[in-house]
């Protein structure tokens, strides 16, 4: 799961270490080899001197991947995430192409997961291309197992933080094997279909191909889950894609409001935060603004100005002004609605301090 290791890498591009090709230089750079995990300079050199490799090399390029895989796949561990600058990937790009990688699911699972661990890198996101991207769609297409279908959704997830990356899920299809993933009776392959499905939806094209799929039904169903992952990944994407005016029409008419009304009361800041999100977007229609006072979701709303995480208090604040804020004077600069917005800004700042000072949540104290 790497919903949170997708932060850019820092410093300037550098090029890949130049292979040697001198006799000596090789025997130089297979000892280096030798010394430490294989770098991906190490698979480049393997990889570029045997291009049937994974027919003619299996059991060893098979070691290879997997040494490179168990060196990096913790992102606080990483060695290529701390690297500075981008990767060359053209190697395993081809290599993921070729005819006997289809008939290996260990050898498909593991360039997955390096796909996934070098997407971590911004250089290297920006770089991954639509030959990459077909590569991996490729894989999700007819996934042999749940574990490569979550990999490659994993690997969506982090390249779809540039826009561009988005468009080539779009132009590859990449988005219709991610909606039924989110059907799977596998939980860790739902979570990981709808972080993908979240990264996509933070941009424009991306949620109104999402909402064209007909996905809303089925993220709202995993909205109920007691899988916080999942939930978490879901409302999430539900934040994201209820900007669009449609969307927010299909999310009142599958009774989707009623579930994100009851999430503002869950433990969890990320999972309550993203509820309140989607109901400040949703309560811009009326209808759904009516639904969301008859569900009572004042009360929790309020509470969430108190907590200490801000993106769930701005997010609550806003749902607020959305819902009482039209019944408020007249205009948007009346002195009504005004001094009701300085009572909202107030209740944070409050929150805050008060949380600050005496090191307990307000929001439990309220809602007990």
């Amino acid at each position: 799961s790497d919903a949170e290791t997708r932060t850019p890498g820092l410093g300037h591009p550098h090029k890949s270490q130049r292979v040697p090709e001198s006799p000596t230089g090789r025997a130089q750079h297979v000892r280096s080899m030798a010394r430490g995990p294989p770098t991906i300079d190490t698979l480049n050199y393997f990889l570029s001197t045997r291009p049937n490799a994974p027919k003619d090399a299996q059991d060893s390029l098979l070691k290879l991947l997997s040494q490179f895989v168990d060196a990096n796949e913790d992102p606080s561990k990483s060695q290529n995430f701390r690297s500075p600058g981008g990767d060359d990937m053209t190697q395993l790009i081809k290599v993921a192409k070729h005819p006997a990688v289809d008939k290996s699911e260990k050898m498909v699972l593991l360039l997955l997961k390096i796909f996934k661990i070098l997407s971590r890198k911004q250089d290297n996101r920006i770089g991954f291309g639509e030959a990459g991207m077909r590569v991996v769609i490729k894989f999700l297409e007819n996934p042999k197992t749940s574990k490569i279908a979550g990999e490659g959704a994993n690997v969506i997830l982090n390249a779809c933080y540039e826009k561009g990356n988005v468009e080539l899920v779009l132009k590859c299809g990449g988005v219709k094997p991610l909606v039924e993933f989110l059907q799977n009776s596998d939980q860790e392959l739902q979570a990981n279909a709808a972080g993908a499905i979240q990264s996509i939806c933070f941009q424009h094209e991306g949620r109104q191909c999402v909402r064209d799929s007909g996905s809303i039904p089925h993220i709202i169903k995993l909205l109920n889950t007691e899988n916080v992952k999942v939930q978490t990944r879901a409302v999430g994407a539900l934040h994201n894609m209820s900007s669009d005016p449609e969307t927010i029409r299909i999310i009142r008419r599958e009774d989707g409001i009623p579930s994100l009304v009851t999430l503002l009361n869950s433990p969890n800041d990320s999972i309550s935060g993203s509820a309140a999100g989607a109901l400040q977007n949703v309560s811009r229609e009326v209808a759904s603004r009516k639904l969301i006072r008859e569900l009572d979701a004042l009360p929790a709303l309020s509470a969430l100005l108190a907590t200490t995480d801000l993106q769930a208090q701005v997010c609550a604040a806003g749902a607020l002004l959305n819902i009482l804020g039209p019944d408020i004077g007249e205009g948007k600069n009346s002195a009504e609605r005004k001094a009701f917005g300085k009572i909202i800004s107030s209740c944070i700042v409050l929150g805050i301090m008060y949380s600050e000072l005496f090191d307990i949540s307000l929001r439990d104290e309220l809602l007990a």
